[in-house]
């Protein structure tokens, strides 16, 4: 499908086409990415979701249904090793880290009582360090400055200096 062709399909409240046309060179209508020119490889990632295979997991996965219908075990859980979500098998969210974030990216929120004055420190530092102290602002390509130097203490730190 053509772009201009794409674009008379889509229908925006408060815009009008007002005779604007986009007009592709020649060269690149040959080159438009459409399922029928995409990789069957890549259509078929779209299409699959993520595969438990094994005894074990099919086995633990029918152990869970049994469970959960009532059937009675000697134990009252499965315990899923194999999965690499910890908030799915339990763990809380790490609270101060999202807190942090949540300041750095939306900085009117370091006046509001509910962060702790830890929370509002640090992410205090991490503007500081931030060209125009926004998160949005390009960094050093290396990074922030402020991270850098707590990364090489934490690591000298776990190294033994």
């Amino acid at each position: 499908m053509v772009f201009n062709e794409f674009l008379s399909h889509i229908s925006v409240e408060g815009w009008e086409n007002d005779g604007v046309e986009i007009v592709l060179p020649e060269r690149q209508l040959g080159k438009t990415l459409t399922f029928e020119t995409t990789n069957p490889s890549i259509l078929a990632l779209h299409n699959s979701e993520y595969a438990e295979r094994g005894p074990v997991i099919s086995r633990s996965i029918e152990i869970d249904t049994e469970l959960r219908q009532g059937d009675k075990m000697p134990f009252y859980f499965v315990i899923k090793a194999n999965v690499g979500d910890a908030h799915a098998m339990g763990q809380k969210p790490i609270t101060f880290l999202r807190q942090v974030i949540a300041l750095v990216t939306h900085p009117e929120l370091v006046q509001d009582p509910k962060f702790s004055e830890g929370v509002k420190k640090k992410a205090l530092q991490i503007l500081g360090d931030c060209r125009g102290e926004s998160a949005g602002a390009y960094s050093d390509a290396r990074g922030l400055q402020c991270i850098r130097v707590h990364v090489a203490e934490y690591i000298e730190r776990r190294d033994g200096g």
